[in-house]
């Protein structure tokens, strides 16, 4: 029989896999610059054993004297993060060569921000969430700011990092707060003493309330939302992909244990009314805001403003149908957001320029790959089938709709429609205007290609195919309630 060690060790062996990967990293970048070239396949190689832990060990429990659970959901929760960061570092070798930036340290970086977003997603202790938040967002306030000599990049950082200070001293005042009502830090403690009656106390509903805004400056919902299209402008792209669906995945998790055993309609019908108008005004602020963007990184960022207001839906009605569907809408935002920076890196001249839809204009026929790729992603982020985009709100508003939340299913669905208008005008872009007077000097990248190609099929397979994704995701949830 194993010790408790043994255990401890084996049940966070992706987590260390990826933590000595990246300190492996950093003494070649230090010592053997000459394979500095072999950095991204080395990282993906590491990311690659990392998810093979993750899906060969068991998966114990509680584990760390309680502080993280890992369990089939931290486990589910794993392996989309390391999708994401092996998509993320698949693209970002060429992406930093071509933009005269290749340094080791970002993916030494980007390694250390996923095994972050790993730690949350497993904690069952404020503590380790804290941990795992700062481990998540220190080196992505340096990724965002990656590109030196661009002010545009300078200023992501900066404004990242006081948002994310920001967000990490709302979180640490809510724990805090919460600790003292309670005098535990445990979640399943807290959420006992608040499902017992003490929702009320205007200690435990200010350190609640505060925890919830901080997690809402990583999802970027409403009003917590004004960072994310300048960070996403200035971010190299690569950096904006990983961060447009890691760190609000793990925040997402974090929401989901701390409200696991709670009714919040029974509890408060406040909450109810927060988190509802929370839901409502991201989709609708991000999508009307997103209709008059000129730049599609921006326009982006308001979709993503929009789509974390969809998922909170699904948060909001709570119980196996909205977890299970934040689950679904997490895989599927994943692999839309991956495809679509990608494809737009390879419709790009240079990062340190503005991404306008007038400069794809012609493009679809010019360069089909990538516009193939960013137009599959494009309709699935619009919610059409056969995407996976469709089947994820589908989940969303059918768990919505179950729960007595009809209001909200049809705000979502009118909210979709309405999001169609600026997805399909990129498309419009790509395929029904003539190549501009001076056409952009694009540089085909097989490694950059393969990433959006990769993540296009993913969208049109899980949509054409979605059983497995919604089964996957049901028996997760069902196993960690039983």
């Amino acid at each position: 029989m194993p010790s408790p060690i043994h255990t401890d060790l084996l049940a966070v062996a992706p987590q260390v896999i990826l933590t000595l990967a990246a300190g492996l990293l950093l003494l070649i970048e230090a010592f053997l610059p000459g394979l500095r070239r072999a950095l991204s396949e080395l990282g993906m190689l590491a990311v690659a054993g990392a998810a093979w832990a993750r899906l060969a060990l068991p998966t114990p429990g509680l584990v760390w004297s309680g502080t993280l659970r890992v369990d089939e959901l931290a486990a589910f929760v794993d392996l989309y993060i390391l999708a994401a960061l092996f998509l993320t570092l698949w693209m970002a070798g060429p992406f930093l060569r071509r933009n005269d930036s290749e340094r080791g340290e970002f993916y030494v970086l980007a390694l250390f921000a996923a095994v972050g977003a790993m730690v949350m997603a497993s904690a069952v202790n404020l503590l380790t969430v804290f941990l795992g938040l700062e481990l998540l967002s220190i080196p992505l306030y340096v990724l965002n700011a990656f590109f030196r000599r661009s002010v545009i990049s300078l200023e992501a950082g900066l404004k990242y990092f006081v948002v994310g200070a920001f967000a990490s001293a709302f979180v640490l005042y809510g724990m805090a707060l919460l600790y003292g009502a309670t005098a535990s830090t445990d979640l399943a403690v807290i959420v006992a003493v608040i499902a017992a009656g003490a929702a009320l106390d205007p200690l435990v509903a200010i350190g609640l309330a505060m925890v919830v805004a901080g997690l809402a400056f990583k999802l970027a919902v409403v009003p917590a939302h004004a960072w994310a299209p300048d960070v996403y402008q200035g971010s190299p792209t690569p950096v904006t992909a990983f961060l447009s669906v890691v760190p609000k995945g793990a925040a997402l998790i974090v929401l989901l244990r701390l409200a696991e055993g709670m009714d919040l309609a029974r509890l408060s019908a406040g909450w109810v009314v927060a988190i509802a108008g929370m839901a409502v005004a991201s989709q609708t602020l991000g999508n009307l805001i997103a209709l008059v963007q000129r730049d599609v990184k921006r326009m982006l960022a308001y979709s993503g403003i929009a789509h974390m207001g969809y998922a909170l839906v699904a948060v909001l009605v709570g119980g196996p149908d909205g977890a299970s569907a934040v689950l679904v809408y997490l895989v599927a935002y994943t692999f839309m957001n991956m495809g679509a920076f990608a494809a737009l890196a390879l419709l790009s001249e240079r990062d340190d320029r503005p991404h306008l839809i007038r400069d794809l204009e012609g493009q679809g026929y010019h360069r089909q790959l990538a516009a193939l790729t960013l137009t599959t992603c494009l309709f699935s982020l619009a919610g059409m089938p056969p995407f996976v985009g469709f089947t994820a709100k589908f989940a969303v508003f059918r768990a919505a709709v179950n729960h007595g939340f009809v209001w909200l299913a049809v705000v979502g669905v009118a909210n979709s429609l309405l999001s169609a208008a600026y997805y399909l005008r990129v498309i419009y872009a790509l395929y029904m205007k003539p190549l501009p007077e001076r056409a952009p000097e694009l540089q085909p990248s097989l490694p950059i290609a393969a990433t959006a190609t990769v993540a296009a099929l993913g969208v049109l397979a899980l949509g054409l195919y979605p059983t497995a994704l919604l089964d996957a995701a049901a028996a997760v949830i069902t196993s960690i309630t039983r």
